[in-house]
């Protein structure tokens, strides 16, 4: 073969298969605008957070574009078209609970690279997202940039809508209600939606914000020693988001960004959890005097509802001095009100708990929801 020939061999070869990879492009071109031709295959757009097609409930700050999170059950809502929605979501430990429609909720977890794909597969139009953090404050501060969708709007909410705070332990934040304790699985079996406190607020209608911690007392933490000079409510309470130690990235809270209608103490279970020791009467009913100042300094139009504690085999104590603070709080002008739960004997039953007697399960605190509802109804404004 002559090197005429080679070269003319080589140059035939090269055009087939630059014909080959022309070939191959115009077929993926073809495919795709075949695709962006069908109903609900269009390329989905991105929302950042702060696009007013987005409803945010609870204490979430914003930062820089991002919406941050670090309490319990806070969420958002808006309605989306398109066959799939994904959350761009930076956040390694906690769960989200995702209803599309008003359907039954999923837990997932933010995807660790990548949009977090939170609804695929639907039919083409107009869809409802809800997506909530099912795990409390203490699993971390949640990352929220935005969504993709093919377009969002806003949600259709009613224009006056009661909005109830909850301030509690691990009983208002879902402590192991979804699951079997296994090893160090606390934060896979939490669901803070499926809490007294949400189902409560839903009961009446109402939209909620959970500001809970596992093991927070008023005056004593659990398994803390005595004196206790760790942090309680009073100090956490004005947080944005939460904090294991006084720093000064604890932004506070501006309550007027979402006025409450009235806001909920269920605390106590974790100052009398000491065998050996409990609180003293008067350091007691001061510090629960002292917590609903700060509340009702930060919520001035707010009633305070104050629940006796809801394990019965916590000393009646607890309940007894907390009616006395509220007593006192009112000869200072602050609307507080007390709520017992166990004064007719234990209010739920051995079977309503995980296991333990003090830890409601989702039907114990549907139970417990169930009763509390319309002895908190009266205290509450009517729309």
């Amino acid at each position: 073969m002559t090197a005429h020939t080679t070269q003319t061999t080589r140059m035939r070869i090269t055009r087939m298969r630059m014909n080959g990879k022309k070939t191959i492009r115009q077929k993926l071109l073809t495919v795709s605008l075949a695709l962006a031709c069908l109903p609900g295959t269009a390329l989905a757009a991105s929302f950042p957070a702060t696009d007013p097609a987005i409803h945010y409930e609870g204490r979430w700050q914003e930062n820089g574009g991002c919406y941050e999170a670090a309490q319990g059950a806070v969420y958002l809502e808006t309605d989306f078209t398109g066959t799939r929605i994904a959350a761009d979501l930076q956040d390694h430990e906690n769960r989200w609970l995702v209803s599309i429609d008003g359907g039954p909720s999923r837990k997932v977890r933010a995807a660790a690279d990548g949009p977090t794909v939170l609804a695929e597969g639907l039919t083409n139009g107009r869809h409802t997202l809800r997506l909530e953090r099912a795990t409390e404050g203490s699993y971390g501060i949640s990352h929220f940039r935005g969504l993709e969708a093919d377009s969002l709007e806003a949600p259709a909410r009613q224009a006056e809508r009661l909005r109830l705070e909850f301030v509690g332990d691990s009983i208002t934040a879902g402590f192991r209600n979804d699951g079997i304790k296994h090893g160090h699985n606390d934060a896979a079996i939490e669901d803070g939606s499926m809490a007294f406190a949400p189902q409560l607020a839903r009961l009446l209608g109402a939209d909620y914000s959970i500001v809970a911690k596992s093991g927070e007392g008023v005056v004593h933490n659990w398994g803390a020693d005595w004196p206790d000079r760790g942090l309680h409510t009073e100090e956490r309470y004005r947080w944005t988001l939460y904090g294991a130690h006084k720093t000064p990235g604890n932004t506070i809270w501006q309550s007027e960004k979402l006025p409450v209608s009235a806001v909920i103490l269920a605390l106590g279970t974790n100052d009398f959890s000491d065998k050996e020791r409990r609180p003293y009467h008067e350091e007691y009913v001061q510090a629960w005097t002292s917590l609903m100042r700060r509340v009702h300094a930060m919520n001035p139009e707010a009633p305070i509802i104050c629940l006796e504690p809801l394990p019965a085999a916590v000393s009646p104590l607890a309940g007894l001095w907390i009616e006395e603070a509220c007593e006192r709080a009112q000869r200072e002008g602050i609307p507080a009100h007390y709520i017992a739960l166990n004064a007719d004997g234990p209010l739920l039953a051995p079977g309503d708990f995980v296991g333990d007697g003090t830890h409601p399960t989702k039907s114990g605190s549907a139970r417990l929801a169930r009763y509390l509802a319309p002895r908190l109804a009266p205290f509450l404004p009517h729309h």
